[in-house]
């Protein structure tokens, strides 16, 4: 606590009434407050209105001026309350009249010292927050990605609409919260809304609010998510499953900036970047006719295309490591190896479910293996080998190793890592290598173990120790996996 009053004996009186509750600094002009305050963090300011110099209602104007979010609590005399209501006006936390009553007193200060904690924990948990959708926290060395990222570092700074399209499970929620907390409004809301998760009779109640009486059960007046999402950003979950019907009143407040809550008249202004997201082509419901054009160009000003798991498989050994090692530390276990078999298992599997499906197989994982290292046998049964060498996929394997399937996307085992954004594109082609598919396989997989130190490496600068960090393995099972590899 600082106290700013020119009173000696004041100082004094705070150290006897809360020395046990807080640390007690003292200042006795307003430009030895101010003095103090940049080199302390302080939980409340108690300050005087009549000061010699700079008098306290300017004290605190350069308080708010230099950023001071301390609540401050002004003292004063019977005859100055007017003054103290107007540096309320200016945000002061409160006042309390000279002499005290302590324990009024008391109550204004540890009401005071609540909400100082209280804002530090607001500031703390928005950190934590931006620090965990940060962009560098997605884990990734696929060239793909990586161009995806840039194209988020772009948008960022500009408030234009993000369609974010790819499969379920590939992380939309991720990047579309990556983008709120770089962007400038990161300290607003961040409001989400799953668009296929509710019937049409309700979703426009949820996107619009309600006034009172608006329908039936409508007992209250009821805020929408635009206008929750005023200043920050309303992300528009599976928009593709939005009813035609609605999507005219959402193209409006999207161009209009304006929304009418069900049962209202009033046109309510609202500031938000909207951005969607999508499992499905909305180019093909356009044409279709289930999707409205004029909506779709609006939210797809910037497309960000999501790849799926299996056209990025170089990523699968690093998102492997990185989950294990987050789900042990959690549980206080040591991170286990993976044996190479096992990895290539991992690899050649299709992930249907992408990221989150494997997220969800690492925690099982981890939770049921307690050895140092995860051998095949310690998969899920999902993971087995007739899953990835019978008819488990959608491509089939011939003996040169070329895919049967004429198909573009979703191929298991080796046949996936021959389509676009495949192993092929970033390492060493395996085209002409030959063996059983056990020994296809194994090469694929070292492969793209390879690729992985070698870009891990590239993008340390050659740090092995950072490189080894990135990747979720000890520095020593980097330098030997270096050695194996001849990198």
């Amino acid at each position: 606590m600082l106290v700013v009053d020119d009173e000696p004996n004041m100082a004094w009186l705070f150290r006897q009434t809360f020395s046990g509750k807080c640390e007690i600094l003292s200042a006795e002009s307003g430009e030895e407050a101010l003095d103090i305050l940049k080199q302390h963090d302080v939980d409340v300011v108690m300050l005087d209105l009549r000061l010699p110099g700079v008098d306290g209602m300017e004290t605190l104007r350069r308080m708010r001026r230099e950023g001071v979010t301390a609540p401050v609590i002004i003292m004063t005399a019977y005859g100055e309350v007017k003054s103290a209501v107007q540096a309320m006006k200016l945000g002061a936390f409160d006042y309390i009249t000279k002499p005290f009553d302590m324990e009024e007193l008391t109550l204004v200060v540890e009401g005071a010292l609540k909400y100082s904690a209280l804002t530090r924990e607001v500031s703390r948990l928005k950190e934590e927050l931006h620090e965990k959708f940060n962009l560098s926290n997605i884990v990734t060395i696929s060239p793909k990605m990586i161009s995806v990222f840039s194209v988020i570092e772009r948008v960022c700074g500009s408030d234009v609409s993000v369609l974010i399209q790819g499969e379920s499970g590939t992380g939309k929620e991720l990047i579309a919260r990556a983008i709120h907390y770089a962007s400038p409004r990161r300290d607003k809301p961040f409001v989400p809304v799953n668009c296929a998760a509710l019937p049409e009779n309700l979703l426009e109640s949820e996107l619009f609010g309600h006034e009172e009486g608006a329908f039936t059960g409508a007992r209250r007046r009821k805020l929408g998510k635009f206008e929750m999402a005023d200043g920050g950003t309303l992300f528009l979950d599976e928009v593709g499953d939005l009813p035609l019907s609605m999507q005219p009143k959402i193209l409006r407040a999207i161009e209009e900036k304006v929304i009418e809550r069900l049962g209202g008249t009033q046109r309510i202004p609202v500031d938000v970047r909207v951005v969607a997201a999508t499992n499905r082509d909305l180019r093909k419901e356009v044409q279709e006719g289930r999707f409205r054009q004029d909506l779709y160009f609006r939210l797809a000003v910037i497309p960000i295309n999501v790849p799926p798991l299996r056209e990025r498989r170089e990523d699968i050994p690093v998102l492997v490591r990185h989950f294990l090692k987050e789900f042990c530390e959690k549980r206080g276990k040591l991170v286990p190896d993976v044996d190479d078999e096992a990895m290539r298992i991992l690899v050649s599997y299709d992930w249907p479910g992408n990221v989150r499906e494997l997220k969800n197989a690492m925690e099982q994982i981890s939770l049921l293996c307690d050895k140092g290292t995860i051998y095949k046998k310690d998969l899920p049964p999902l993971f087995g080998q007739d899953s990835l060498e019978g008819g488990g996929s959608p491509g089939s394997v011939d003996s040169t190793g070329s895919s049967g399937s004429s198909g573009s996307g979703s191929s298991g085992g080796p046949g996936g890592f021959s389509g676009p954004g495949g192993f092929r594109s970033c390492g060493e082609s395996s085209a002409g290598f030959q063996g059983s598919l056990t020994e296809r396989k194994t090469h694929l997989v070292s492969e793209t173990e390879k690729e992985a130190i070698r870009k891990a490496l590239e993008a340390s600068g050659g740090n092995r120790t950072q490189a080894a960090k990135h990747l979720g393995i000890s520095r020593r099972t980097l330098q030997l996996k270096i050695k194996k590899y001849g990198l």
